[in-house]
C-alpha cells in the first residue's frame, strides 16, 4: 500500500461493530421497564450514533435531568449485563484492520461509547492489539466527538492532523472531521448520516463513502 495517511481513526458503533440490534434491544428493555410512552421505530432508529443522554431528552422532554441520569444509568446496566458482547465486528473489518497495521499505520478508536463498554468489547474479540489508543466517553455525560477524536491523536503523537483520516457512520464523525481539519471516510453499512448541512455534503476532506469495509484500504 502507498501510504497516505499515518493514523486512522475509527468509530466504533455502526463502524467497526454491528451494535444496533443490541443498542435498540437494551433501550426498548429499558423504556418498558420504566412505564414510559413507546417509542415509534423511526424514533427508535435515531438513537443509533449520537450520546443516549441527548435522545432521552429529546424524545421525553418532560423527564427531569435526575429522570434522565437515572434512565441512562439503567440502559447502560441492561446493556452490560445482556447485550453487549452479542454484537459482532463488521464483514471484512478485521482483515481492514490487520492490513492497515501491517502497513505501517497507526489505527484508534473514537467513539462516544462507555470505556466500560469498549474495553470488554474489545478484549472479547481479541481486537485490543490492532489499536494504538482507545478513546471512550469517561462518564454518562462525556466528552464531543470532537475531544474524543483529538484526544486519541494525542495518544497517538500525531501533530500533522493532514496525516489523519476519522472513519465513520454518521454525521456526527463527519462533524468531527471537520472541527479538526482530517479526511474522512464514511461508511453506508451503519446509522447512516442525517440532516447534512451543505458543508457538510461538500466537505473538501471526504475521500469518498463505501459499502464494505474492504474498500477502505483503497481510499487511503
Amino acid at each position: 500500500m502507498n501510504r497516505k495517511y499515518d493514523l486512522i481513526l475509527f468509530d466504533l458503533d455502526g463502524t467497526v461493530f454491528d451494535t444496533a440490534e443490541t443498542i435498540l434491544n437494551s433501550l426498548k428493555a429499558t423504556i418498558e421497564n420504566a412505564g414510559l410512552r413507546k417509542l415509534t421505530q423511526e424514533e427508535v432508529d435515531t438513537f443509533i450514533g449520537p450520546p443516549i443522554i441527548d435522545s432521552l431528552h429529546r424524545y421525553y422532554p418532560e423527564l427531569s435531568d435526575e429522570d434522565i441520569d437515572s434512565l441512562t444509568k439503567k440502559y447502560r446496566k441492561y446493556y452490560l449485563e445482556h447485550e453487549l458482547l452479542k454484537a459482532k465486528p463488521f464483514k471484512n473489518i478485521p482483515e481492514v484492520i490487520t492490513t492497515l497495521k501491517e502497513n505501517g499505520y497507526k489505527v484508534a478508536l473514537a467513539t462516544y461509547k462507555l470505556m466500560k463498554c469498549v474495553t470488554p468489547l474489545f478484549e472479547h474479540y481479541d481486537m485490543t492489539k490492532y489499536f494504538d489508543t482507545l478513546r471512550g466517553s469517561i462518564n454518562e455525560k462525556g466528552l464531543t466527538k470532537t475531544d474524543i477524536m483529538r484526544l486519541a491523536i494525542e495518544d497517538c503523537k500525531i501533530t500533522d492532523y493532514d496525516r489523519v483520516c476519522m472513519i465513520g457512520d454518521t454525521e456526527h464523525d463527519l462533524r468531527g472531521a471537520i472541527n479538526l481539519g482530517v479526511a474522512f471516510i464514511g461508511v453506508n453499512y451503519g446509522a447512516g448520516f442525517k440532516g447534512l448541512t451543505d458543508e457538510e455534503k461538500n466537505y473538501k476532506k471526504c475521500l469518498g463513502y463505501v459499502d464494505d469495509a474492504i474498500e477502505i484500504l483503497d481510499l487511503v
